[in-house]
């Protein structure tokens, strides 16, 4: 089932389009990553799915139902933790918890809600204000959590943690996940969605451009990185290699057919060349190509 639907979505600002006919699909279960640059849109389409602001065209389905009617019961199923975090900065933090779980009607886990702070380093005693960036998030992550959610929408989370805050985070949201818990990342660390996400969407200048299965795809492309005087880039591009960057020494290729063929030809040119890498496509390659490739087409 799609805990996420959005279905020919768009939001104008006047005459500007933030986001334009965006459609994709969030299935239960799901780690789910939403990747582009500053002003592709990630943030207006997280908000239109939680509706802070009302979508211009389309349709927005959530846990099957349709937004906004089903507002006030989908609010109850959602924790989000947005990347600018904005509390009452003179409530103590154990308040603010306390507060989120009354609007949620539910009461307090004392179990559960020291677990949270000491996973996370957390002082209920201070005031909200006081924290540091890392430290708000941290409350914030609790407060998304505490509440039990069935989907967990997250805009640029880490933001602020040091690494090993980072690495208990995603502990967490992959135990979430096991549980049947539906994350969404909203994220520029493409290293993190790379390692934690089995599916990613593309979005720039409010448009989809892609989304890709990153359980299957990356593992058929390699990288080859090439190093010397005299780059062999026609032999290369016999076997069947792209040639995807290219300077004086250095050049960089795809390859997607056979393992045997490449490692024959790499094992002939290696001679007259300085250096031979091979690599699995990591997102950051993938998330480069498509981009310069839309570019292209313009």
């Amino acid at each position: 089932m799609a805990v996420i639907e959005l279905d020919h979505v768009s939001k104008y600002f006047g005459k500007f389009a933030a986001v334009k006919d965006l459609s994709m699909n969030v299935e239960k279960g799901e780690f789910y990553g939403f990747i582009g640059p500053n002003g592709a849109g990630k943030s207006t389409t997280i908000n239109m799915i939680l509706h802070f602001i009302k979508n211009s065209e389309g349709r927005i389905r959530l846990f099957g139902e349709n937004m906004p009617s089903a507002n006030v019961d989908v609010k109850k199923r959602i924790g989000y933790v947005p990347s600018d975090v904005r509390f009452y900065p003179q409530l103590h933090v154990e308040d603010l918890i306390r507060y989120t779980l009354d609007f949620h009607r539910m009461h307090a886990d004392r179990k559960e809600l020291t677990y949270y702070c000491d996973l996370f380093d957390v002082d209920l005693r201070k005031k909200f204000g006081d924290l540091s960036l890392g430290n708000k998030k941290k409350v914030a992550v609790i407060c998304a959590m505490i509440m039990r959610p069935d989907l967990l929408i997250l805009d640029e989370p880490t933001n602020g943690l040091d690494p090993l805050m980072h690495a208990r985070l995603f502990q967490l949201m992959k135990e979430k996940q096991q549980q049947g818990v539906t994350v969404f990342l909203s994220s520029h660390n493409l290293k993190e969605v790379q390692d934690y996400c089995s599916r990613v969407a593309f979005i720039k200048a409010g448009h989809l451009i892609g989304v890709e299965d990153l359980t299957t795809i990356n593992k058929n492309v390699k990288i080859i990185t090439l190093k010397g005087d005299r780059l062999p880039v026609e032999q290369m591009e016999t076997i069947g290699a792209e040639c995807i960057r290219r300077s004086d020494c250095e050049a960089r290729f795809t390859y997607e057919k056979g393992l045997p063929e490449l490692f024959r030809t790499l094992s002939e040119l290696a001679p007259k060349l300085d250096d031979v890498t091979v690599d699995n496509r990591d997102l950051e390659e993938q998330f480069m190509s498509m981009y310069e490739n839309q570019e292209a087409t313009r």
